[in-house]
């Protein structure tokens, strides 16, 4: 791969993209891309359990994110529609999982912004009702429940309508 300037105030900045380590992770990182979508945090952590440099990790992950091939915000969405898919946790638990993946607060609330449409969330709320182990007999049992789950209260109150 060619020179690529880092990105300004990168930590990569003193690292030559035509060294053979730099060469060798890249190679490394777009294998793991190629096979399933990567977000920074992972993707630093499997290069650095292949013994790469955290210098050159910075420069690889840089590159990649300048060729968009590495994306917090994409990789978040295509998460959480596979764990909504899934359908047995709310949005307050989706965005703590996605914490612990190392994708930061903005991300996650952007992400959840973009997938949790309306028409989702609720289908999401049911499903996650449904899945409950608890005993939910009473209204205000099931609003604690649903709330302490992180749906907003549009969402709850639009359960609410369809139910009665």
């Amino acid at each position: 791969m060619g020179e690529a300037a880092p990105a300004a105030g990168s930590s990569s900045a003193s690292v030559s993209l035509n060294t053979p380590e730099y060469i060798k992770a890249e190679k490394t990182a777009l294998a793991l891309v190629a096979r399933a979508e990567q977000c920074t945090y992972g993707l630093k952590c499997k290069l650095e359990k292949k013994k790469i440099q955290s210098d050159i990790i910075q420069a690889v992950l840089d590159h990649l994110a300048e060729l968009n091939l590495v994306n917090d915000l994409r990789y978040a969405q295509l998460w959480l529609k596979m764990k909504i898919a899934r359908g047995n946790k709310g949005p307050h638990m989706l965005s703590l999982l996605l914490k612990a993946k190392g994708i930061d607060s903005e991300t996650s609330e952007a992400a959840l912004s973009a997938v949790l449409t309306p028409e989702v969330e609720t289908m999401l709320l049911k499903s996650c009702l449904y899945k409950t182990k608890k005993s939910l007999d009473t209204k205000s049992a099931i609003r604690y429940f649903l709330k302490a789950e992180g749906f907003s209260a549009d969402a709850i109150e639009r359960y609410f309508e369809d139910v009665v």
